[in-house]
């Protein structure tokens, strides 16, 4: 009845006192945190709610001071011009290394002139990494530990940016390198450190326009061809764990070693470069985080050193992508059981699709085991 609407805004015939409107500040206060006269079930939700945003934001904290960095991480272009610099050497007096290679306390060697700096300033560096424009890094070695540089920069002052280093069991001598040399450097969101390696990844366009890279030694110069670029696990939980960083891998000490290696980064290779190998040949591989499947991922890029009189140079018409699936829905590259799940509904690996024959030796290997 309309009467009755009426006496909602009126009583006896007066207007009703509006309530005062409470402070914004008060109001917003009291709704989101524990409040005088809060229920128990009330205070406790509140309560939790500050806990996960505190956890929250500190996480975001974390996360972007770590990937952003401080500012202070490596910065390619700081490089660049050194690697087009000559290559002429001088004599450096390196304690503990003779001419030979052999340990003695005081002898003069022969370095790479344009890399002395880097070895005056930091005794730890042991040669220069590039992939011109985008990498271009002096490289370092703690001895006994591959913890030290994941924290620290070149100058070994401590930043969550690190720098790149090689791993500690390769020894760099004059006469002497790992059979594979493995440096390892942080995806950083700057684009800094070993981000630019995701692009292998991602484009096949650009591993042509960027197929080899360059490391020096303080002793020598080196090029190498890329072979393989794949994502492997690092957590058994994930599935088998290809051990690509073991000392084994550093060190091929039988021809058994060396091409279960070759086999397992071809086999798991993004793609197909054509690049030939042999019983003796070395390897240069970079390893990085990866995000975009699962946690502990990590991205690697394998190559193969330029043999002595060998043309530096690829042919990139002979490189097969080799990403996606075949005709049976089953992946062209082998991964590991938690990928064949999450990314290819349960469908695994379709089998070796690479020519065998370009692995010098491999053939008679694989049929005698």
């Amino acid at each position: 009845m309309p009467e009755l609407d009426i006496r909602r805004k009126y009583t006896y015939g007066k207007k009703k006192k509006k309530k005062k409107k409470e402070n914004f500040a008060v109001s917003l206060a009291s709704d989101l945190l524990p409040w005088p006269g809060d229920e128990l079930s009330d205070a406790v939700r509140k309560i939790v709610f500050i806990v996960s945003l505190a956890a929250l934001v500190i996480s975001a904290v974390v996360i972007t001071n770590f990937y952003l960095g401080d500012n202070d991480g490596p910065n390619p272009q700081e490089h660049a011009m050194i690697i087009h610099m000559s290559n002429e050497k001088v004599t450096l007096n390196i304690p503990g290394i003779s001419g030979d290679g052999m340990d003695n306390s005081d002898n003069q060697v022969e370095v790479i002139e344009k890399y002395v700096e880097y070895y005056e300033k930091n005794n730890d560096f042991v040669g220069f990494l590039s992939i011109d424009p985008y990498i271009n890094y002096p490289v370092v070695q703690s001895e006994g530990d591959n913890t030290y540089y994941l924290k620290r920069n070149f100058d070994k002052v401590p930043t969550e940016n690190g720098t790149i280093f090689a791993d500690w069991e390769g020894i760099f001598t004059p006469t002497e390198r790992p059979h594979n040399i493995i440096l390892y450097g942080h995806n950083l969101l700057t684009k800094n450190g070993f981000q630019p390696l995701a692009n292998y990844r991602k484009s096949f366009e650009f591993l042509k326009a960027n197929p080899t890279i360059k490391f020096d030694t303080l002793y020598e110069t080196g090029t190498y061809k890329i072979v393989s670029v794949f994502l492997t696990n690092t957590k058994e939980s994930h599935g088998e764990v290809f051990n690509y960083w073991s000392k084994n891998s550093i060190y091929f000490t039988s021809q058994g070693e060396f091409y279960d290696f070759v086999t397992e980064i071809l086999d798991r290779s993004y793609y197909h470069t054509g690049v030939d190998i042999e019983y003796g040949d070395e390897f240069i591989t970079l390893s990085t985080c990866d995000f975009s499947a699962l946690s502990d991922l990590r991205l690697v890029i394998v190559a193969r050193r330029v043999r002595e009189f060998e043309d530096p140079r690829v042919d990139t018409d002979l490189f097969v992508d080799n990403r996606g699936v075949d005709e049976n829905n089953l992946l062209k590259r082998k991964m590991f059981e938690a990928f064949y799940n999450i990314q290819n509904a349960g469908r695994g690996w379709g089998g070796r699709n690479w020519d065998t024959s370009l692995v010098k030796g491999l053939d008679e290997y694989l049929a005698g085991n």
